[in-house]
């Protein structure tokens, strides 16, 4: 089992508030799906900056990250 607690809606490991308490920073805190997802061109940043690790693909495949960071 793992020692990270994982979001049951996504699936990414999520960050700790607390002791007791966490989040999933890939998610819609509010549950809302009217928000609009972070653009690609941001997520690709985001992506790329974080050493292309892959909790931060914000739903995009890492070829759509890549093709987007790289002009693939």
């Amino acid at each position: 089992m793992s020692r990270y607690f994982m979001c049951p809606d996504c699936g990414h490991r999520m960050k700790k508030i607390d002791s007791e308490n966490y989040y999933c920073p890939f998610c819609d805190p509010f549950g809302s799906e009217d928000e609009e997802r972070l653009p690609l061109s941001e997520a690709a940043l985001i992506w790329g900056s974080s050493g292309e690790d892959e909790d931060y693909t914000f739903g995009y495949s890492e070829e759509e990250l890549r093709n987007e960071l790289y002009g693939g």
